[in-house]
């Protein structure tokens, strides 16, 4: 079968599983426990990026989502619909860009079938089509930023014009994906800097290779430049990102949650009333420290400083906290937020706990003692730990910002896509490895 033919059929498969998820729940179209469709309202109805119920401007949410659904609203489109078109269009997209991605890293086609294959039905990337969040629509910008800049990696005998526009490219997609989710920049930050220390190694077109490492970056800052600019008149300080960062981080860094959660019993997330009691408590500190409540960057940093005093002040418990939002962040079950019978927490548990062991087996490919073991150094270039480099440096990327920041098992999900190319590739270790063993035993069994 032609593997154009391939794509087409996954295609239709993943509009045809997420129209499904949507007709079994289509109430999720319109939950918004994030508020993005009640600011969407504040756009649409020409109060600007106004709070909901403040009816002030604010940067508490990144602006692009439910800009682009204001979009879709002032043209009488209804709220589910412009979820539904917005999610729906942006999954198409990652489903087709972890194809165009793995035929940029020359992957066997059986290996972009399986890679592209479990993007498409990955229950996050599902799940999160039918919500008004931010989790897809990220994800899709992320991945075509990469596929951009590893397009910039393969015109390098082109005509420079060629690798420009792509690093140009991928960079404004990084901005404006960090418009979306502000994690998008360190994601551009960590795949600019390895680019950087090879170019300042010298040698031809020393200060050609320089600019052109750091072209994404430089693009990306462009991108979000209006962003900061309308921040800076609004709150006269430098915004580049959210002020939600600061409550995020001492949401998942306070004395109560280390006691409740990482040094107690009670399970994670944190459970309503202690969640709610640390609210208020919160509240009433900061209106007792003077702390203007319309100000959101005051807000912001507020709650920073209140972070940063409870890691100083318990640093064994940060680490344990730490560790704890690793492996919520890696968990194989949805937890409280999945809302599924056993059966299908149990599927759902199968699927990741595979990944999970492709993830594995190419972590272990990577290590220098296995490489020279039947079956690995057979492998073909294609597979070298060099070709997989940038989409383990987006895991990784990820992986920094919430071992710290508040966490759950959805924040991972703009990073599914890489990480189901990278299982893909693992699993084809384990077979080459197990196959080439078998075949060695076998010819030195007995007869032989």
């Amino acid at each position: 079968m032609r593997t154009s033919t391939v794509l087409m059929i996954l295609l239709i498969l993943a509009i045809a599983v997420r129209v499904g998820a949507g007709w079994i729940r289509p109430s999720d179209l319109t939950a918004d426990n994030d508020g993005y469709l009640a600011h969407a309202v504040m756009v649409a109805t020409g109060d600007g990026f106004a709070g909901p119920h403040s009816h002030r401007p604010t940067a508490f949410r990144p602006p692009a989502y439910p800009i682009a659904l204001a979009g879709l609203q002032v043209s009488g489109v209804p709220d589910w619909a412009s979820v539904a078109i917005i999610n729906g269009l942006c999954s198409i997209a990652i489903v087709w860009l972890s194809w165009i991605l793995c035929r940029q890293l020359e992957l066997p086609p059986g290996v972009s079938v399986i890679a592209t294959a479990i993007t498409t039905f990955d229950p996050l990337l599902v799940r999160y089509t039918i919500l008004p969040m931010t989790e897809v629509p990220a994800a899709a910008m992320l991945i075509g930023a990469v596929v951009a800049l590893k397009a910039a990696d393969l015109s390098r005998n082109l005509p420079g014009e060629h690798r420009h526009a792509f690093c140009i490219l991928s960079g404004v997609l990084f901005g404006l994906g960090s418009l979306v989710r502000p994690i998008l920049l360190v994601s551009c930050a960590m795949l600019v800097l390895p680019r950087l220390m090879v170019s300042l190694r010298g040698g031809r077109n020393f200060r050609r290779n320089i600019t052109i490492s750091i072209l994404p970056m430089i693009a990306a800052i462009v991108a979000i430049s209006p962003w900061i600019m309308r921040n800076a008149v609004q709150f006269r300080t430098f915004i580049p990102a959210t002020t939600h960062g600061g409550y995020t981080l001492a949401l998942g860094n306070n004395p109560d949650f280390y006691r409740d959660v990482v040094d107690g019993d009670l399970p994670f997330p944190w459970p309503g009333p202690q969640l709610d009691a640390w609210q208020q408590r919160m509240i009433a500190d900061a209106l007792a420290q003077g702390i203007p409540v319309a100000s959101e960057p005051a807000q912001d940093a507020w709650y920073y400083q209140q972070a940063v005093a409870s890691i100083k002040a318990q640093p064994m418990s940060f680490f344990k906290s730490c560790l704890l939002r690793l492996r919520r962040f890696f968990a194989i079950t949805p937890g409280s937020d999945g809302g599924l019978p056993r059966f299908g927490t149990t599927l759902i548990a199968v699927w990741y706990g595979l990944i999970w062991i492709g993830l594995a087996a190419a972590i272990g490919r990577s290590i220098p003692v296995l490489r020279g073991m039947p079956g690995i150094r057979s492998e073909s270039r294609i597979h070298s730990v060099h070709s997989l480099s940038d989409l383990w440096m987006i895991v990784l990327s990820f992986m920094l910002l919430h071992s710290v920041y508040w966490t759950d098992t959805r924040m991972r999900t703009p990073v599914m896509p890489f990480i189901c190319i990278i299982a893909a590739v693992g699993w084809r270790s384990m077979f080459i490895f197990v196959s080439s063993n078998f075949t060695s035993k076998a010819s030195t069994g007995p007869g032989t």
